[in-house]
């Protein structure tokens, strides 16, 4: 059942954190700000525990989430042994489940979670030996019956249940309905966090702009904003390279850079916290900006051309989707393999229209530092999550 398991929640594309043993694994998948993990524990690594201890470690799992900027963390214990007593006594106060691999059913006890992340039919139709279950007595007991279900399926405490139940049991029933809630709470509002707020913001600030000078005639905003060369290195106004990333020629220019902000922006913020999203989207549109500048005034030697336009830093957010997808090849056969495709499309896209006017030197230099960029922030996370693996162990 073990590696039944393990299988299994690799195939979900389940993240597997390597604690460097065989008898305690780690899997968690994340969206937004929202992580969810399943800690497994076979009979070895049970055999080491104490609830204190247990304790500590189920404490720096959550502890480490949240210091990654996971707002809401929920981890299940799955204990896969036959020492059902003893896993009861260690994962009490926690969310978790027992593998009884002894008798061969699965153990949810009262104020657990009746399902985890779609997991307990697959656990509940494959843990049986032969196609039966055994009671606590050591009976088989036949699984068309539907015996299995109803011996392992706990009802759901009720507030009067809990209300009416006194002394130390009922104010811990109290203390799990009250601790349910506030999951079921926290899961109502966390689909408000996983919207990519950084990507709709400016997305917002580059409509709003393009709508006072197309729409309201405020020609100046843009004569204000754009970028040359000149106006940066002689005029020393150098807050044109921030500000022409958000200023647009003309619909077809603003429509084109808002979808491939919109279909790109999103997949990276989702990776990435959203602090270090915009630090990449601002960085990388600033370098673009900078080296237009730098190939305009010496290498074409051009003192009249000016630019504008979110694409530099847009080409900042395909360089490090680029980067993403040759460091993690899965995600290629997963959900952004369509982005890929669209990723192509504007290329060819960028090219084609390269005659009429585009800044490929700013396309290029903000490609470049979103690769550069990407791969330096996904390595610092990279090694947070070795840290992390080694806390969990020890």
């Amino acid at each position: 059942m073990w590696e039944k398991l393990r299988q299994y929640f690799s195939g979900r594309g389940l993240h597997d954190v390597d604690l460097h043993r065989e008898d305690m694994r780690l899997y968690y998948t994340s969206q937004g700000s929202s992580a969810n993990a399943v800690w497994m524990i076979d009979d070895g690594a049970l055999a080491e525990l104490n609830a204190e201890k247990y304790a500590q470690n189920l404490a720096t799992i959550r502890s480490i989430f949240e210091k990654q900027g996971f707002g809401t963390v929920t981890v299940l214990t799955l204990f896969v042994t036959s020492q059902t007593a003893a896993a009861r006594a260690i994962g009490e106060g926690s969310a978790f489940w027992i593998v009884d691999e002894e008798y061969g059913r699965l153990l949810v006890y009262e104020n657990q979670p009746e399902d985890y992340l779609g997991i307990r039919s697959v656990i509940e139709n494959n843990v049986h030996f032969g196609g039966h279950s055994r009671n606590a007595d050591g009976a088989q007991i036949d699984l068309s019956s539907g015996n299995l279900r109803g011996e392992s399926k706990v009802q759901p405490l009720t507030r009067g249940t809990a209300m009416s139940v006194s002394g130390e049991r009922g104010a811990a029933y109290r203390e799990a309905a009250a601790r349910s809630q506030r999951v079921k709470s926290s899961q109502r509002w966390g689909r408000y966090r996983n919207l990519c707020i950084v990507t709709i913001v400016i997305a917002v600030i580059n409509l709003i702009l393009f709508l006072l000078v197309d729409l309201f005639g405020r020609v100046e905003i843009l004569t204000m904003g754009q970028m040359s060369w000149y106006t940066v290195a002689e005029e020393k106004e150098y807050y044109r390279l921030f500000t022409c990333m958000f200023l647009h020629y003309g619909a077809d220019h603003f429509m084109g850079n808002m979808v491939a902000l919109l279909a790109f922006g999103d997949m990276i913020e989702r990776r990435m916290t959203r602090a270090r999203y915009l630090l990449l989207y601002l960085v990388s549109g600033l370098g673009a900006s900078a080296f237009s500048c730098a190939v305009y005034h010496y290498v074409k030697e051009n003192d009249f051309v000016v630019s504008a336009g979110a694409s530099g830093a847009i080409y900042g957010l395909m360089g490090a989707m680029l980067a993403m997808l040759i460091r993690y090849p899965a995600l290629r056969r997963r959900e952004y393999g369509a982005r890929f495709g669209i990723f192509i499309l504007y290329l060819i896209y960028s090219f084609v229209k390269a005659g009429d006017g585009v800044n490929v030197a700013a396309h290029f230099g903000g490609f470049v530092f979103g690769m550069i960029l990407f791969w330096i922030l996904d390595r610092k996370k990279s090694k947070r999550l070795s840290r992390w693996q080694k806390n969990v162990q020890g």
